[in-house]
C-alpha cells in the first residue's frame, strides 16, 4: 500500500487525470518542523523557508536570505542521495502506466521564497552580479533534483517559475533575458539529456516570450493564463509545432460561472488549443475553495465528453 502522502495522487487518477504530479524531494525530508505563532500554523522546509497559512493559503512568512550577504553566503542542501526521490520510485512502481510529472524550482519565482520579492528585483540594478550568482547555485542545486527525479521514473519535470502579472511581466524583457533566461535555458538542457521532458509552469502575461521558450527547446507550457494580452490562437499558429500547451479550464473564471459557461468556455478553449494536436487539457492553476460543487460537476462531465470524442 502506499503511504498517505502519495495516496493523494491515487485519487487523481479515480477522477479521471492521465498526469500526476510531485515534488521532487521525499515529503518526510522536506518539512524540518512545525508550529504555531500567534494562531497561524507555520513550517520550515529543508531551505530555511517559513510558510503560514493566510486565510487558505500557505504564504512565506520568512526568508533565509534577508539581506544581500545572505544572498551571497547562502549554500543549498546537497539533494543528490537516492533516498530524496524513493517516493518517486515507489509511486513509479505501482502505476507504471501513469505519466509522471515532477515539480523543479525556478529561479525568478522561487528567488522570491529565499530573497524578499522587492529585494530580489530591485537587487538586480542594486547588486546584480549578487543575484546572478545565487540563481546560478540555485540552478545547479535544481540539477541535482531533476537527474535524481528522471533516475527514479519521471516522465516530465516541470519548472515551477512565473514571469507575469495579470497584464504584465515582473521584470523588463530584457531583464529577463540577462538574469533567467540562462538559468531556463540550462535546467531544459539537463532535462533533455537525461531523457526527460520538460514543462514550465508560468503564470501571468508571458506572450513576448514564446520565442525565447522555444528557443530553449522547451517540450511543453502550463498554463498560458488566459489573460487579455496572452493570445492562445496566435500563439498555437506561431508555435503550435513547436510547444505543447496545458491549458483549457481558466480557475479565475470557473467559479462565478453558470454551468452552461462552464462548459462552453472550456470547449472554446479546447478548440482553440487541440487544433493539430499540441495540447493537454489542465486546469490553469489550483481549484480554488469557493468553487461551486455544479460547476465541478460539469467541469468533469465536459472532460468525458471531450475524451470520448464528443468535440472532435
Amino acid at each position: 500500500p502506499l503511504p498517505l502522502y502519495l495516496i493523494q495522487s491515487d485519487y487523481l487518477l479515480d477522477l479521471g487525470a492521465d498526469i500526476v504530479d510531485l515534488i521532487f524531494s521525499h515529503p518526510l525530508l522536506w518539512y524540518r518542523g512545525f508550529y504555531i505563532k500567534r494562531g497561524e500554523m507555520r513550517f520550515k522546509d529543508m531551505y530555511g523557508i517559513t510558510r503560514g497559512m493566510k486565510g487558505l493559503y500557505l504564504e512565506t512568512v520568512d526568508f533565509p536570505c534577508k539581506t544581500k550577504d545572505d544572498l551571497e553566503s547562502y549554500r543549498f542542501p546537497d539533494i543528490s542521495f537516492p533516498l530524496n526521490y524513493t517516493h518517486i520510485k515507489q509511486y513509479r512502481r505501482k502505476h507504471p502506466e501513469v505519466a509522471l510529472v515532477v515539480s523543479c524550482m525556478g529561479v525568478q519565482d522561487w528567488g522570491q521564497n529565499f530573497h524578499p520579492l522587492e529585494k530580489l528585483y530591485s537587487g538586480m540594478i542594486e547588486y546584480p552580479q549578487a543575484v546572478k550568482k545565487f540563481f546560478k547555485r540555485m540552478t545547479e542545486h535544481t540539477l541535482q533534483g531533476i537527474k535524481g527525479a528522471l533516475r527514479a521514473g519521471a516522465d516530465l519535470i516541470m519548472i515551477q517559475d512565473d514571469y507575469g502579472t495579470q497584464d504584465s511581466m515582473f521584470i523588463s524583457k530584457e531583464m529577463w533575458e540577462e538574469f533567467t533566461y540562462p538559468c531556463l535555458k540550462k535546467q531544459i538542457e539537463a532535462i533533455h539529456d537525461w531523457g526527460g521532458k520538460a514543462l514550465l509552469h508560468s503564470d501571468g502575461y508571458i506572450m513576448p516570450l514564446l520565442p525565447k521558450f522555444v528557443e530553449a527547446k522547451l517540450d511543453a507550457l502550463h498554463p498560458f493564463q488566459p489573460v487579455e494580452k496572452n493570445n492562445l490562437k496566435e500563439a498555437k499558429e506561431l508555435y503550435g509545432d513547436k510547444l505543447t500547451f496545458f491549458t483549457g479550464i481558466d480557475v479565475q473564471k470557473i467559479g462565478r460561472m453558470s454551468r452552461g459557461e462552464v462548459r462552453k468556455d472550456i470547449v472554446k478553449t479546447y478548440k482553440v488549443a487541440s487544433r493539430r494536436g499540441g495540447m493537454v487539457l489542465s486546469t490553469t492553476n489550483m481549484l480554488q475553495v469557493d468553487t461551486p460543487v455544479g460547476n465541478l460537476k460539469e467541469m468533469f462531465a465536459t472532460i468525458r465528453d471531450i475524451k470520448q470524442g464528443k468535440y472532435g
